[in-house]
């Protein structure tokens, strides 16, 4: 954690790998339990819509193009880059969703978006900067900026610490908290017009786990520490 401005950056132990791009045991989760990840993602899109209701929206790390299907559903051009092959094929197959074979390049782009969504993406990334730098230069004139993370500032963070399921020291180079977020994001010309908090799903816990965590999660949103965080920015 830095002592200046308090972002966490996680250190992969020396002769770890870190996970690449999602592979085919990752596709399938995804497919086969779409009905949850469906559910989760039309509750990010109303959120969403409070602020940016309609226009062509791009999805950084589109996975496998669920979140965008949803998204058109509900109206919106759809856009999205994801450079798992896994990813691309079966957004393609299961959901007729043609994604971009690539990382974050705008210049493949023939016109600026007005919404771009980085859901749980950012914290994957060797340089979050560089991307953010670049979703500047791809939003419209006032275009939404839509940034969702895990919140290392949360409830659940601090009871479970080193056991917490979002820290997945392999996958995750960043952890951020309301503050380093703004911190990196507001100074590539954004500025915060909303934020929503949730918890991860528990319907795959124990039966007698999920009354323990209905009773956590709640008082988490009561107090604004959910465990992830959905950011809305808008340029300015």
């Amino acid at each position: 954690e830095c002592r200046r401005c308090g972002q966490v950056r996680i250190v992969a132990r020396r002769g770890a790998k870190r996970t690449g791009y999602y592979e085919e045991e990752d596709v399938k989760f995804y497919i086969d339990h779409q009905d949850m990840f469906r559910r989760i993602f039309r509750e990010k899109l109303a959120f969403i819509r409070r602020f940016a209701p309609k226009g062509t929206m791009l999805d950084v790390g589109a996975g496998v193009g669920l979140f965008l299907d949803e998204a058109r559903k509900m109206g919106y051009d759809v856009i999205g880059f994801e450079p798992s092959k896994a990813s691309v094929k079966a957004a393609k197959k299961e959901f007729g969703i043609e994604l971009i074979p690539n990382e974050f390049a705008p210049t493949i782009l023939k016109r600026p978006v007005d919404v771009i969504v980085i859901n749980h993406v950012l914290e994957h990334l060797a340089n979050p900067h560089a991307v953010i730098n670049l979703c500047a230069k791809t939003s419209g004139g006032e275009g939404t900026l839509v940034i969702g993370v895990p919140n290392f500032d949360s409830f659940m963070s601090r009871i479970k610490k080193g056991k917490w399921q979002s820290l997945i020291p392999n996958q995750h180079r960043w952890q951020f908290t309301l503050t380093t977020l703004d911190q990196l994001v507001v100074p590539h010309g954004f500025r915060r017009i909303g934020v929503s908090y949730e918890n991860h799903d528990r319907s795959m816990h124990y039966w007698w786990k999920k009354p323990i965590y209905a009773v956590l999660d709640r008082i988490a949103l009561w107090t604004g520490y959910g465990e992830a965080m959905l950011m809305i920015y808008k340029k300015v």
